[in-house]
């Protein structure tokens, strides 16, 4: 007995028939959604969320948007342009694509780690880095083959 035709394979996810940017999108505003759920719950909990701006001395809340803007632009929007890259030059590019991504994850929590808020506001900057890749890295990751063609 054969599968179906529309049966996936182990190499095949249903990301994998959809466009990178599709993927990257969607995975983005839900990382948005869900990384400004995360500060709303941390401002709840009395977390500041206050940091200075730069060449500044005085403390001033981090506004939500920043939450936002930060899933859409460095998750979504870098996230897809790596993957896209990885499909193109890499030979194994869902493999290059997680491992450049972990990377570019624990880059990331150089900025909350070095910056001058609370260790309250830092753990929260670094948990929604955290929530971001969780949401998508792995969709845009099952989108990518595992080999090139």
């Amino acid at each position: 007995m054969t599968d179906p035709p529309d049966a996936a394979t182990p190499d095949r996810h249903p990301w994998t028939d959809q466009p990178l940017w599709r993927v990257g999108l969607v995975t983005a505003l839900a990382a948005a959604a869900a990384s400004v759920l995360v500060y709303e719950v941390a401002r709840a909990a009395g977390v500041p969320m206050e940091l200075t701006e730069v060449f500044e001395d005085e403390y001033e809340r981090m506004p939500l948007i920043n939450m936002a803007f930060g899933a859409l632009l460095d998750g979504g929007v870098a996230g897809t342009a790596l993957a896209v890259a990885c499909r193109r030059w890499a030979r194994r590019p869902r493999s290059s694509f997680v491992a450049l991504t972990v990377i570019g994850l624990i880059a990331s929590f150089v900025l909350p780690v070095i910056s001058d808020g609370t260790t309250a506001t830092k753990v929260v900057l670094s948990i929604s880095h955290i929530v971001v890749a969780i949401i998508i890295v792995p969709a845009l990751a099952l989108a990518l083959p595992r080999r090139a063609r």
